[in-house]
């Protein structure tokens, strides 16, 4: 989820937000203004009551970032890197570089969050308590910000409990995960069972607004309601689906999954690129000189089999290669984990060590590992010298 709007920096963390929180703030704003304030605290004018609304929505808004800034500041003391925060309609998202190293730190780094907004919500309806006992000893005493207080303090509990629900990819989800990690030791085992229970979680909420929809008559509630229990179950499934990856990728090194490379001209005709290189050499990967004798290009030989015959005398090999730009590099003996987990928006790694480029990884070689459940696929020894770096 990327950044509608970039906030800054609060503790040094990035933080931004998602169009749809604005969406759900405006909801919020104009739902406690219009049905809730002028019951609970009647006699305002309605200018009154839209500025509470605004006020609590934005007090919202503050009690998600508080959320966040937890997941963040304890992320960071137990040494992970965190790359933003960014606040959507169901929260918001801490991105952490990698993986929790151990289950102490999954459940540290998840249960904050909760633990921050059930804080926040206690405070605030402490100060509403303090409120409340003064109005009623002395005249005076303002109904519709004790209201404000009321709701605001309510829905941060509520977020907490929601948020704490050991269900994937909720915060309580997390937790149990953790816990599960710690007892059994099994990380993959602790990522189904959250992942299953986020999918059964998803299913009954989304069947419980089909049941508010014919129970209320309201479409609307229903709707919302549903929505949330598919966006569970959706998410749920892709922890899943990213967990089983993680699970191929497990201790295996990136040497262990390279393929091949050489060096060629890329400037030469496809034709020539073919018979002299190409041919001999299946499933290798190439690195395209220019004419300055640097590197332009990352080329999988292998594609050019698809060609057009016809323009086998006019096309160039560097008309379809990658951009040297768009290799990242790795040592032999990183694992394949780390490797996925840093390449981003890059289509090929490049194994280098002592000064020469020994192999290459390309995104398709990553995703075939895992379709295979870890087990690499053999390209064969390179039938020439290595290239260099």
């Amino acid at each position: 989820m990327t950044d509608t709007i970039r906030l800054g920096r609060v503790a040094g963390v990035k933080v931004g937000l998602h169009w749809s929180l604005l969406v759900m703030v405006a909801l919020v704003a104009v739902g406690l203004a219009k049905s809730r304030f002028v019951i609970d605290a009647p006699g305002y004018s309605n200018l009154a009551y839209e500025t509470a609304g605004v006020l609590t929505a934005l007090g919202l808004l503050f009690g998600v970032l508080l959320h966040e800034l937890g997941h963040a500041v304890v992320a960071r003391r137990r040494h992970l890197t965190v790359d933003g925060i960014t606040l959507s309609w169901m929260g918001g998202v801490t991105r952490i570089e990698g993986d929790s190293p151990s289950p102490a730190t999954e459940l540290l780094v998840s249960g904050v969050g909760p633990l921050t907004s059930a804080a926040l919500g206690g405070a605030l309806w402490l100060l509403r308590s303090a409120l409340l006992s003064t109005s009623l000893s002395h005249a005076g005493g303002d109904a519709l910000a004790i209201a404000a207080l009321g709701w605001l303090a309510w829905i941060n509990i509520v977020l907490a409990i929601f948020n704490i629900l050991p269900a994937a990819p909720l915060d309580g989800g997390r937790v149990l995960h953790a816990v599960i990690w710690l007892t059994g030791r099994d990380r993959w085992k602790a990522t189904q069972v959250a992942a299953w229970a986020g999918t059964i979680l998803g299913i009954a909420i989304v069947v419980a607004g089909f049941v508010a929809t014919e129970r209320s008559h309201s479409v609307l509630d229903g709707f919302i309601v549903g929505f949330v229990g598919w966006w569970l179950l959706v998410s749920a499934r892709a922890e899943l689906s990213e967990g089983s990856a993680r699970h191929a990728l497990e201790g295996v090194r990136i040497a262990d999954v390279m393929r091949p490379v050489g060096e060629a001209p890329g400037w030469i005709t496809v034709r020539n690129f073919v018979e002299t290189y190409g041919a001999a050499r299946p499933g290798w990967v190439w690195l395209l000189h220019d004419w300055n004798g640097g590197y332009s290009g990352v080329l999988l030989g292998d594609l050019l089999a698809g060609v057009p015959y016809p323009q086998w005398d006019i096309a160039r090999p560097i008309d379809f290669a990658m951009p040297i730009a768009s290799a990242v590099g790795s040592g032999p003996d990183e694992d394949a984990l780390s490797v996925a987990g840093r390449m981003g928006n890059a289509k090929v790694v490049l194994v280098v060590a002592d000064g020469h480029t020994h192999g290459a990884v390309l995104v398709r070689d990553l995703e075939s590992l895992m379709r295979n459940g870890g087990q690499p696929v053999a390209f064969g020894r390179p039938v020439a010298g290595q290239a260099r770096s």
